[in-house]
């Protein structure tokens, strides 16, 4: 048996490990192994994107174990902060919240007592509802504009107005497991890039860019090659349209992710880790890596300022000259001198995930496609909602991999 993986990010790699033994495996990436997870090295390597993980990441956690890489895994309580009029408040400990001038006390009970049902309600009932209209039914008008609105605005541009309650809901549930000082969050010390480079050790990468699938009798050809099975992890817009009717892909709309990555001489805050930012910035959120990792790894402060866009907005289609400029313009807002600033890389993804607009809960993407021996796993499969990760992609790979092996008849589908 000859199975053709396309995308060599943690969905497909986890595939490709679990179906090695079975069949002849050949992976396409056109880009660098690891996906949205490849890191950008120089002295040191470093996540292009910012990355890390939970407590619950069970299928990230294992790959983690397998690959001898447990003894790397830090685990520590981060602070998070919320950036008004360029001045940043601590919230993390409830001293620090009930001390926020930004919302009336009575505000920061509502916003609490959310936090603790969101884990008992079906968010699937409000699929249909947008995340505007759920806040300011359950939160009203203050809470939706001087809180969420910044953080909506933050995490999906323009496109916050299509987004899905229900996708807010099962967010807050699944984030609400904090300690009383902060969020837990682990890391590999040194960098993911480490698990990144074991999982492809064993298996067979090919550097092409995917030019032609189409079915071909009963097999499926890929750029010219027969296969038996074809898996598709890669980005679904990306994907031949004749292909997409084939399979009865519903059309999903994706966002983009730009994020400027900074080596400095100094911070922007003393001890946090992650601050959200309501204000004119064209970056919605700070991430200071050397807040969660020691210094003494690097050698010098990473800084990580996220934003994110649309494959047509304006921000994804700006030069990395123009973006630069921009980014170092504000985040000198902070306090960050220019002078201290090391230097400054600018990366994109075109399609970094799907938008979770009203009735995405519909349009999860199933394993298996109307297309026969064609399947499809990744950003869009159950396991990444409401929240994109590497343990989602992982487990979304070792997942198609079971149901290809059931279909083809070496092991009962888990």
């Amino acid at each position: 048996m000859k199975i053709a993986i396309v995308g060599a990010g943690l969905t497909g790699m986890s595939a490709a490990l679990n179906l090695k033994e079975y069949a002849e495996v050949v992976l396409f990436e056109k880009d660098d192994a690891g996906g949205l997870a490849a890191s950008y090295c120089r002295d040191y390597c470093i996540e292009k994107f910012y990355h890390h993980c939970f407590k619950g990441d069970d299928a990230l956690l294992e790959m983690i174990r397998k690959f001898n890489l447990s003894n790397k895994l830090v685990w520590k309580t981060t602070r998070v902060g919320y950036a008004v009029n360029g001045k940043i408040y601590p919230l993390n400990t409830p001293f620090e919240i009930l001390r926020y001038p930004h919302m009336s006390l009575g505000e920061k009970i509502k916003l609490a007592m959310f936090t603790l049902m969101s884990k008992k309600r079906d968010y699937s009932s409000e699929d249909d509802v947008s995340v505007v209209d759920g806040i300011k039914r359950e939160l009203g008008d203050d809470l939706l504009e001087d809180f969420f609105m910044p953080l909506l605005k933050s995490k999906f541009g323009d496109s916050y107005k299509d987004i899905s309650y229900a996708w807010l809901l099962a967010r807050v549930a699944i984030r609400s497991n904090r300690k009383y000082s902060g969020e837990e969050l682990g890391y590999i010390r040194h960098g993911f890039y480490q698990l990144i480079e074991r999982m492809r050790e064993n298996l067979e990468i090919r550097n092409d860019e995917i030019k032609t699938i189409e079915k071909a009798g009963n097999k499926i050809r890929v750029n010219g090659e027969d296969f038996d099975a074809v898996i598709y992890t890669a980005p679904l817009p990306e994907l031949d349209e004749k292909i997409r009717k084939a399979a009865n892909l519903l059309d999903i709309r994706y966002q983009s992710s730009v994020c400027a990555l900074i080596g400095a001489e100094e911070t922007v805050t003393e001890d946090i880790y992650w601050t959200n930012i309501k204000g004119d910035t064209v970056f919605g959120a700070i991430i200071e890596h050397t807040h969660f990792m020691p210094f003494e790894d690097y050698g010098e402060h990473v800084i990580y300022l996220a934003s994110y866009s649309t494959p047509d907005g304006w921000l994804y289609n700006r030069s990395e000259e123009e973006l630069k400029r921009l980014y170092l313009k504000d985040v000198q807002k902070f306090g960050l001198k220019s002078e201290a600033i090391n230097w400054i890389k600018i990366f994109k993804a075109k399609y970094s995930g799907p938008l979770f607009e009203k009735g995405y809960l519909k349009k999860i993407t199933p394993y298996r496609t109307k297309l026969e021996g064609f399947y499809v796993a990744g950003m869009t499969s159950r396991p990444n909602y409401p929240e994109r990760s590497m343990n989602g992609s992982i487990k979304a790979g070792i997942e198609v991999a079971e149901v290809v092996k059931k279909d083809f008849g070496y092991e009962a589908e888990r």
